[in-house]
Formats: structure tokens, C-alpha cells, sequence
């Protein structure tokens, strides 16, 4: 069976630079957060982190990326994700900083969203928390558990790897998967995969999900839960953050970026940590480059904080708006 990789964070030169914050929003942050404590790291390397509580249908989201001063996720003649970063070659240390900051927000969450492309394309990842003093902190400092859970999302599951690194955790490791998708996935599912799976539905809706009387997830690491809602291939990503909320996951670190430009577009995402490594790409790799939105009717992005490192890396955390009218009022705006 396979293991979880912790590392020790270098922290030399970790340290990112507050030049702004928000303080009436933090304040407001803080004040509305379930927690009360902040990860000692985070205190220390970054800037206090705090999170309003969930709305009361969905979990609280929010995600984390990097990308180029020109706004791109990937370079065009290898598009690794982590190069942008990675291959900032005036600051190597910004990458560990990026790194570090995903580690972060998955410290904070019950949940991850992964997308089964990207389990495609990086056969080794894991979604627990890598940096082994920020997963010791999460227990001890906010009372979570040892690891997010784990949440692939996929239309009909037929683009999900089974054989995947992460399926094949070794269950005293305590790294919990689910599997969310629509009907015509868990018919893939019970036809095609090897592992041991309980359906969750289908649920078309919250009506459907209240009858099921569903409890926070248990322990039973050898059996991976399949939330199925919607109908066909085509599951309701609404339905399904519902459903995630009543197993007891009240904050989604979400790492798809097709998965958070569909969520931008149904106003469900609520924070977007946008980290920028201050090289230039080109090319036409870009966050939600399918789903654009109108120049009257698009979400915004209002800056919590900035911080630096360097001068070569850019730390953003951005709190999305939604329902901005031109010429509106905008103390009514909902978020």
C-alpha cells in the first residue's frame, strides 16, 4: 500500500511581506470565523487567517493558484502547472512560498476538490497536507482531523484513474476519499471500478438529500462514499455542495481550476487566493477561458491582502462579489 509524503518546510527564506490588508474586512472575517486560533506557522510566515462560517446549503470555498504577470496557468510547451512557479529562476524560493500557501489553505479545510483530469495528469498526487508541521497544527490548533478529505469530482466517472496513486493509500494513513458525480457514473462505477464503493443518492433534490439523513463521514477507510446527483452525465454541482455540507464539510479548499471557473459562474466560490510568479507566459492558457462572462454581468474580485516576496512573487487573497451592477447601489450587493 502507499504512504502519505510529509516534508519539513524550509523556512529561511519563507517569509512573505504584508505591504496591505483589509482591516475592516479581516475584522469582519474574524469576528464571523468558527475558529479562534491561527495556525502558529501561519502567523509567523504569512499573516492571521481567519474564514466566516459556511452559508447554511454549502460549504465555504475558496482556492489557490498560480499564475504568470500575463495571467496564464501554464506554458504552452509543457503544461505542468507547478512551472509557473517553479520556473520563476529570479526567486526560487517564491515557489516554496506558493507551495506553502496551497499547504496552508488545505490545513484550513475539511475538504478538497480535485478533478479527475488532474489525477490523470499528476499520478502522484495526494490532497492531505504535506507540510508536517501545518498538519500538526490543524489538530492541534483548530481541533480538525488529521487530513481534508478528499473530493474527485467527475461528469460520468470515465475519466477517473482507479489505479491512481491516491486510491491506493494505505487506510491506516487516515486519508478519507469521496467520489461525486452523476447517475450515468455510478453506473460506470459499479461496471468498471476495483474499489469498494457506497452510493449516496441519486439526489435530483435537498429534499431528496434531508430524507437520507446523512451524518458527517465515518471512519471506514477501506469503502469510498459516491455522491450522485443530477441526471445523465451531468450532475448538479449545486445538489452536491449540499450534500457535502451535511457530511460535515464546512470549508472546500477547492484545486480544480475548471471546477472553480464553474463555480465562479453558478457565485459559489467565495475567496480566490491568487498567487502571481512575475514571469511571462503568452500563449492562451487561462483560468475559466471557456466560461466567459459578460462586461455588464461578471463576478469581482475585492483584495483582502498583498503580500511579497521579494519582488518577484506576488500573494493575493481576493474576496469575490458577486451581483455588481453598473451604477448600482452597492451597500445591496450580495457575497
Amino acid at each position: 500500500m502507499n504512504q502519505l509524503n510529509f516534508f519539513q518546510t524550509p523556512k529561511d527564506n519563507l517569509k512573505i511581506d504584508m505591504v496591505f490588508r483589509d482591516e475592516a474586512l479581516l475584522a469582519q472575517f474574524q469576528a464571523q470565523s468558527a475558529e479562534t486560533a491561527v495556525l502558529p506557522d501561519v502567523q509567523t510566515y504569512y499573516t492571521d487567517l481567519y474564514f466566516p462560517k459556511a452559508p447554511e446549503d454549502r460549504p465555504y470555498t475558496f482556492s489557490s493558484i498560480v499564475l504568470s504577470s500575463d495571467g496564464k496557468m501554464a506554458y504552452h510547451d509543457n503544461p505542468a502547472g507547478p512551472l509557473v512557479a517553479k520556473n520563476n529562476f529570479l526567486d526560487p524560493d517564491g515557489s516554496l512560498g506558493d507551495f506553502w500557501v496551497l499547504n496552508v489553505l488545505r490545513a484550513y479545510s475539511d475538504g478538497i476538490i480535485v478533478g479527475a483530469n488532474t489525477l490523470a495528469k499528476e499520478p502522484g498526487i495526494t490532497c492531505h497536507v504535506y507540510d508536517q508541521d501545518l498538519n500538526a497544527q490543524r489538530v492541534a490548533a483548530l481541533g480538525k482531523k488529521q487530513h481534508p478529505v478528499s473530493v474527485v469530482v467527475s461528469f460520468d466517472a470515465t475519466d477517473i484513474p482507479f489505479d491512481h496513486y491516491t486510491f491506493q493509500v494505505d487506510p491506516a494513513q487516515g486519508l478519507k476519499l469521496v467520489i461525486a458525480t452523476g447517475p450515468d457514473g455510478m453506473d460506470y462505477i459499479k461496471a468498471h471500478s476495483p474499489l469498494k464503493h457506497v452510493f449516496c443518492g441519486p439526489f435530483r433534490t435537498k429534499e431528496d438529500v434531508d430524507q437520507a439523513g446523512l451524518a458527517p463521514l465515518d471512519r471506514d477507510f477501506d469503502t469510498v462514499p459516491v455522491i450522485v446527483t443530477g441526471e445523465g452525465k451531468s450532475p448538479d454541482g449545486r445538489l452536491m455542495m449540499y450534500v457535502l455540507k451535511k457530511l460535515g464539510l464546512e470549508k472546500l479548499c477547492v484545486e480544480s481550476p475548471s471546477y472553480c471557473a464553474y463555480l465562479l459562474k453558478e457565485q459559489m466560490l467565495d475567496e480566490y487566493f491568487i498567487n502571481y510568479s512575475m514571469v511571462f507566459v503568452g500563449g492562451t492558457t487561462t483560468p475559466g477561458s471557456f466560461t466567459p462572462f459578460g462586461h455588464l454581468d461578471h463576478p469581482h474580485g475585492e483584495l483582502v491582502s498583498l503580500g511579497v516576496h521579494h519582488s518577484s512573487f506576488l500573494f493575493t487573497r481576493q474576496k469575490l462579489r458577486y451581483n455588481v451592477k453598473q451604477e448600482t447601489d452597492l451597500s445591496s450587493y450580495s457575497y
